[in-house]
């Protein structure tokens, strides 16, 4: 494998995922885009689908009237893969590093917010909670390379 100096961007984000997570489980595929710049990008299709699950949940609490957790929830949640996407387009790997530390805040977030769902007996936020702790850990290991890649 290259060194991660010489890997392009989505080359070495993908390498953090097959890393940290179950690589031949997950197959990168572009989301819903016409820019070939998410194409093969596996963060950006796991946040992706992470979204589309949030959003399932958030109908859910709507539905149980528990409308401001269903707000938070899915403005949180869906930030992720926005920013990560936003991340791709950084004018540096210091502003990449920014965007990406930015959505790991808002994963943090998330989490609080689906372990209060939890507490209060929300089951579908498990299935979401588990869906989002590879992401974190992902997210944190792009970030770390990125500043290594940056130093070196």
């Amino acid at each position: 494998m290259n060194s991660l100096k010489d890997m392009d961007q989505k080359q070495w984000q993908n390498a953090m995922v097959e890393d940290e997570l179950f690589a031949p489980l997950i197959s990168a595929e572009a989301p819903v885009s016409y820019n070939p710049r998410y194409k093969d990008n596996t963060i950006v299709t796991l946040t992706f689908r992470f979204a589309q699950h949030i959003w399932d949940l958030a109908e859910e609490l709507q539905d149980k009237r528990k409308f401001v957790v269903a707000n938070q929830v899915f403005r949180s949640g869906t930030a992720i893969g926005a920013l990560v996407r936003e991340a791709q387009n950084g004018e540096s790997l210091a502003d990449f590093i920014h965007k990406m530390k930015i959505a790991l805040k808002e994963a943090d977030e998330t989490e609080y917010w689906l372990l209060l769902c939890i507490s209060r007996d929300i089951e579908s936020a498990k299935a979401c909670l588990e869906e989002l702790r590879p992401i974190i850990r992902i997210l944190n290991k792009i970030i770390s390379s990125s500043k290594a890649k940056m130093n070196s």
